[in-house]
């Protein structure tokens, strides 16, 4: 009988000790928007450096987080109904429509163009020279004022394997220039490329990027990770995690 009672006095520990992991272990909903190369859904998840960074930051806390990709619109609207807890990349026209994010940004985004390298140009500023010229942009692509506000003919492409479609577009002269969201990506010396295409950067352009935070995360909840990201920026800058990688 004692027996009896001490295997009935285990299971209630254990069961125990598992309603009180389920109670503690608060759950995060992250959205997550396409955002070569940082964040990229032409590939598998763990492969994406952003999600790398943010992932190890958000291991350490008692959270249950779940990663949930999202076309750009729908986040959004996520987002503002609370339906997720945090979204990244944050865009342009989400920042319009929400205050709420973490206290610092990210990282710094750097656009640019990649050309065939006997077509190159190599300062962007110079705007006019983007008249005759028809560039391939992502579809999910912010593009910056002098590129939008030129008389350049933009070509619009989706669907799976994007960026990858743009650049060899490029390569083949079916457009005269591809607009990369970062072009660090693509343009260095161990990139199969690197010989054939050549690509600038739109300096004076960066922006910040934000984590965006929806209104209805719980203000203790809402430091426990603005504090995570602001120690583990100290240590290394995601900006710097990026470079270290190639």
């Amino acid at each position: 009988m004692r027996g009896i009672n001490i295997i009935k006095k285990s299971v209630y520990l254990v069961a125990f000790s598992l309603y009180s992991f389920t109670v503690s272990a608060q759950s995060l909903k992250v959205g997550l928007i396409d955002y070569p190369p940082h964040i990229n859904f032409d590939e598998a998840l763990n492969k994406s450096p952003l999600y790398q960074y943010v992932n190890t930051v958000l291991l350490p806390l008692d959270l249950h987080v779940e990663f949930i990709k999202l076309p750009r619109k729908r986040a959004t609207l996520e987002l503002m109904k609370g339906n997720i807890d945090l979204l990244l990349p944050s865009s342009t026209s989400l920042e319009n429509k929400t205050k709420k994010k973490l206290s610092s940004s990210i990282f710094q985004s750097v656009p640019g163009l990649c050309f065939k390298k006997e077509s190159f140009i190599p300062i962007l500023s110079a705007t006019h020279r983007f008249d005759d010229l028809t560039i391939g942009v992502h579809i999910n692509s912010s593009v910056v004022a002098g590129l939008k506000d030129s008389e350049a003919q933009l070509v619009y492409i989706g669907g799976d394997n994007a960026t990858k479609r743009g650049m060899e577009m490029t390569k083949k002269g079916r457009i005269d220039a591809f607009y990369h969201p970062s072009p660090i990506n693509v343009y260095h010396r161990k990139s199969l490329i690197y010989k054939e295409i050549a690509c600038s950067y739109f300096h004076g352009y960066s922006t910040p990027v934000y984590i965006a935070v929806a209104d209805t995360l719980p203000t203790k909840k809402f430091r426990l990770i603005d504090n995570a990201f602001q120690n583990a920026m100290l240590k290394q800058t995601y900006e710097y995690y990026f470079a270290s990688r190639k």
